[in-house]
């Protein structure tokens, strides 16, 4: 998410790093989706299922409630190590063999890890769903832990790492997340860290599967052509048996990050391209500000016709690329807007430039118009994110995960479209001052640094 906006810096395509077109809001998925299901099995395995009579295939997936943000802060990177050792075999299944076998029957699968989450995803034909539920609860508790395994994943993760870390951008982001988080462990990605994976062993490793890897934190969703019962007896058959681990542990309250109340600014390493990046503090996903939040972003940062990109790229010509990103976590997250320059000497015109748009929101409203084409955009969003199995299960695991209600985004058209300009206002003042705010300077490369400030 964040570092998609490292990434379209990079890239310098010349065009915006989030452009948006401006589709009507189509009476589709989200307002036609069957009711969808829930319930517990004893185990504490959840399971969510919404049937799509009409769709030619079915999505399982496996949703674990834990990312880096539970990692021990020497130990980074195990839960992505786990992206990558789930798929390495278990009791009954060879290395690769999951993939293989799904495959083999016209479906794929894929797993992904985030800062809350690690998500392992099948789709394939929907009359071999009760396959795909039995392979995954396979490995939910079987994983085979060997020891050559482990020391060749923990390179292919490695490697992953290092070209991030010889990218001059991406380090100075990684500077960013630790500015703006002094406690919480969102000041580290789900990426990992080397020395941290060269310490990891594997009794450390089998620890962590055996704390998070339970039925009892994580949730199994099915979403296509099937029935209720089958979907039923397929997870009572493959999950049930499975014992329940141990209670998922709080969260630790000294990690709870503490309001900023004081401006946090450094000028780091030079890059190919200089880049601006600043970030404010945000409430955590079920928060009703979030949805405010969303519309200012995109009225803000998002794309072509966004505030930044017109004044800033546009008319005062001080960045050749100018947008942001809305960073919505299950704790405190971040809204980050950034510009991309090459020019050395309009840098500090262009910080300065960043954060008069964001005080525009906090002393004015915004136009009719602008809220108006900001929701359409967000809704159509919404409702074209919902057309594949796939992204109605994200959107249920999604929900899950970050607001701790599975249905929770059918809400969320009716909570864009009461977005007013004075809820606008209001969460600009609450959350947008520049006392709140995290700077990170990266010149381009032949202006010298000043150092911290």
């Amino acid at each position: 998410m964040i570092r998609a906006i490292v990434i379209s810096a990079l890239l310098l395509v010349g065009t915006a790093a989030q452009a948006q077109v401006q589709p009507k809001v189509a009476k589709g998925p989200a307002a036609s989706l069957p009711k969808l299901e829930t319930w517990t099995l004893e185990n504490g395995l959840q399971v969510a299922f919404l049937p799509m009579p009409t769709a030619p295939s079915v999505t399982v997936q496996v949703w674990y409630h834990v990312g880096s943000k539970n990692e021990a802060k020497d130990r980074r990177g195990s839960a992505h190590m786990f992206e990558h050792m789930m798929f390495k075999g278990s009791e009954n299944l060879r290395a690769e063999e999951h993939a293989r076998h799904l495959s083999s029957l016209g479906g794929y699968v894929n797993a992904f890890t985030t800062e809350d989450v690690t998500a392992y995803h099948n789709t394939l034909p929907s009359e071999h769903m009760d396959f795909a539920v039995q392979i995954e609860a396979e490995r939910m508790r079987n994983l085979w832990f060997r020891d050559d395994m482990i020391a060749t994943e923990k390179e292919v993760v490695k490697e992953e790492i290092r070209q991030q870390e010889n990218n001059p951008l991406y380090v100075g982001f990684l500077r960013f997340l630790e500015m703006a988080f002094r406690a919480h462990p969102y000041s580290w990605t789900a990426g990992g860290d080397l020395e941290d994976l060269d310490a990891t062993t594997t009794e450390d490793l089998k620890r962590f599967y055996d704390r998070y890897y339970v039925p009892n934190n994580a949730l199994l969703i099915v979403v296509g052509k099937a029935e209720s019962k089958a979907v039923r007896a397929s997870a009572e058959k493959w999950f049930a048996p499975i014992p329940m681990g141990q209670e998922r542990p709080a969260f630790p309250a000294e990690l709870t990050e503490t309001p900023q109340s004081e401006k946090r600014r450094e000028v780091v390493t030079p890059a190919q391209i200089g880049l601006v990046m600043r970030g404010y503090h945000i409430p955590e996903a079920k928060h009703p500000d979030v949805h405010a939040l969303r519309v200012l972003a995109l009225i803000l940062s998002g794309g072509e016709s966004s505030r930044l990109y017109e004044q800033i790229v546009r008319k005062q010509k001080l960045a050749v690329q100018a947008g942001g990103q809305l960073v919505i976590r299950e704790h405190p997250g971040l809204m980050m807007i950034l510009g991309v320059y090459l020019n050395a000497a309009k840098g500090n015109a262009l910080e300065a430039a960043l954060a008069t748009e964001v005080a525009k929101l906090r002393k004015g409203l915004v136009s009719k118009a602008e809220l108006a084409k900001a929701k359409k955009q967000l809704q159509a969003q919404l409702v074209y994110g919902m057309e594949s199995v796939t992204g109605i299960a994200s959107q249920i695991g999604y929900s899950w995960i970050q607001r701790g209600d599975a249905g929770q985004f059918v809400n969320d058209l009716a909570a864009l479209e009461a977005v007013t300009s004075a809820d606008i206002r209001r969460v600009a003042e609450l959350y947008l001052g520049d006392a709140q705010s995290t700077v990170v300077v990266i010149p381009p490369a032949a202006a010298p640094t000043s150092g911290a400030k």
